[in-house]
């Protein structure tokens, strides 16, 4: 197993545009919650279990994981690592809110173990952030960023979004100039998909606010391309971009097809040809653990030609591509992509140009 998730289904409020699994001001939970979490590990951790081996990464996601505080952090960290972490220095991720962070949590996070931080900036633009619902102001975001420095990390991440409702070019190339300045490891840059069941999609929905067009939305993803790969960022995903060797290893075990095992509500895992998810609710994620069961909600098993139409997808959205060969693609439909500017064939291995990587889903789809 490559990859471990966990996801931290706690808010302080729900943003407007997030579709994620949360509930907002239920802090009062989160003891009950590890105490379950806990439980599934040991359902996991068992000396027979199939699911033991090295982890390179751990991934807290949310939700907002910065509510945890550094001890519990800690006692998850120290209960895992005999079991799965046998990797001297795995990657270790906490996703943060700006408006949740201190020096004194960053250091205890730190001391627990965790050597990245992943910030949910979302923009620098505070008209921005209060379209999206943000508690943080743009200046609480770089002050989160200087303090993650001072704190001793030296592999700091910053989300992106663009494509808002109402949002201009320049708007967007003032946030990407501004991320730049403030020189994170690593950028990922989302464009806003928004959901009918969220409020902001709600108001897109009634026409309250502009829905943004496909050609917008693509010129701002090429804007950011320009912008960050002129500052010396690598593009090596759709949506992210790195300084050299500061690449998401999580990330990329999902974009590589490794196995990965997702704790705490709504979590999704893959091992082998089997996809499983958990329940989308705290509650009844605790009450049935409390049962001594997993809380799986659902399982599918997928078939070689989904797995294959699987990574053609995920592998086509990385700089390096796919194997040709292996995925036993029609050299047909490869000319056509290169004739038309959308991928480059090298080395036995088919890779997207920037403009291909705008068209990175119907073209697995077309090469399926």
């Amino acid at each position: 197993m490559a990859g471990l998730y966990i996801h931290v289904p706690f808010c302080l409020r729900k943003c407007e545009y997030c579709d994620f699994y949360s509930e907002a001001g239920s802090l009062d939970r989160i003891p009950a919650f590890l105490s379950a979490l806990e439980k599934e590990c040991d359902r996991y951790l068992q000396p027979s279990a199939a699911m033991r081996g090295i982890v390179e990464t751990v991934y807290f996601g949310g939700g907002t994981p910065s509510l945890l505080e550094p001890d519990q952090v800690n006692r998850f960290l120290r209960k895992i690592r005999p079991f799965f972490i046998q990797n001297p220095q795995p990657e270790i991720t906490i996703e943060a809110n700006p408006a949740t962070l201190s020096v004194k949590k960053l250091k205890g996070y730190l001391k627990a173990d965790v050597n990245r931080i992943s910030l949910g900036v979302q923009s620098f633009d505070d008209s921005v952030l209060k379209l999206l619902g943000r508690l943080h102001s743009s200046k609480e975001a770089e002050e989160a960023i200087r303090m993650v420095r001072e704190s001793g990390y030296d592999n700091v991440g910053v989300d992106l979004i663009y494509s808002i409702p109402g949002q201009t070019r320049s708007q967007w190339e003032k946030t990407l100039e501004k991320t730049v300045l403030l020189a994170p490891d690593h950028i990922s840059a989302y464009a806003l998909t928004w959901s009918y069941s969220t409020p902001l999609g709600k108001k897109i929905e009634s026409g309250l606010l502009p829905k943004p067009g496909d050609d917008f939305t693509a010129d701002l993803s090429m804007a950011a391309t320009e912008l960050l790969e002129d500052a010396g960022y690598e593009h090596y995903e759709i949506s992210n971009y790195a300084r050299p060797g500061k690449r998401s290893k999580h990330n990329e075990s999902y974009w590589t097809g490794k196995p990965y095992l997702g704790l705490g509500p709504s979590a999704h895992s893959l091992m082998g040809n089997k996809r499983f998810w958990n329940v989308y609710h705290v509650e009844r994620y605790i009450q049935i653990l409390s049962q001594d069961r997993l809380p799986i909600e659902e399982e599918e098993i997928l078939s070689p030609e989904d797995r294959k139409l699987e990574r053609l997808a995920v592998g086509l959205r990385r700089k390096e591509g796919v194997s040709i060969a292996e995925l036993e693609i029609d050299e047909k439909k490869l000319s056509m992509l290169v004739e038309n500017d959308l991928a480059v064939v090298s080395g036995g291995m088919l890779s997207l140009t920037s403009k291909g990587m705008l068209l990175a889903d119907e073209i697995a789809m077309g090469l399926v």
